[in-house]
């Protein structure tokens, strides 16, 4: 996994003490909110480390209250097709994003997907198109439930 952080004004060095590797990130005289940044270059490397060993997984459950919302996978065509939506004729389909399966899990009566993957921003962009593209509307949206909405989200097990 690769990510550039070339817009940052910081720097990365890899040293080596006692047979193990350390990054070290370093700005230089900066302000309490540019000295801010270096703890979310950190976590953005944090991220890809524990994405690269063990990889993340979020859990989407269809809330269906008026009619049945049906999912279904098109690995072929890397799309996720959802049906009858508020009653609707027409199904959408939303992309997957590269680097990202769906897996739709059998076991759960109400339907569940899991994206997985082992980049996290990938992964909950995926899961944010699917839940934007499952929008009610001008209905209030306290009395239609209908939707697809995030359940759980961590790493694989």
């Amino acid at each position: 996994m690769e990510k550039e952080f070339k817009h940052i004004k910081v720097e990365m060095i890899v040293k080596e003490e006692g047979g193990k590797k350390f990054l070290e990130i370093n700005s230089y005289l900066t302000s309490y909110k540019h000295a801010a940044i270096l703890y979310t270059v950190q976590s953005h490397i944090d991220s890809m480390i524990k994405g690269v060993s063990q990889g993340f997984r979020y859990k989407m459950l269809c809330v269906k209250k008026h009619f049945p919302i049906t999912v279904n996978v098109l690995t072929e065509e890397k799309k996720l097709e959802i049906k009858n939506f508020i009653g609707c004729r027409e199904n959408i389909l939303v992309d997957i994003l590269p680097g990202v399966t769906a897996i739709k899990n059998e076991k759960n009566p109400e339907g569940e997907i899991w994206f997985e993957g082992n980049d996290k921003q990938s992964v909950s962009q995926n899961c944010s198109l699917v839940n934007q593209a499952c929008n009610v509307g001008d209905k209030d949206k306290r009395k239609f439930l209908d939707g697809i909405y995030v359940s759980e989200k961590g790493l694989i097990q």
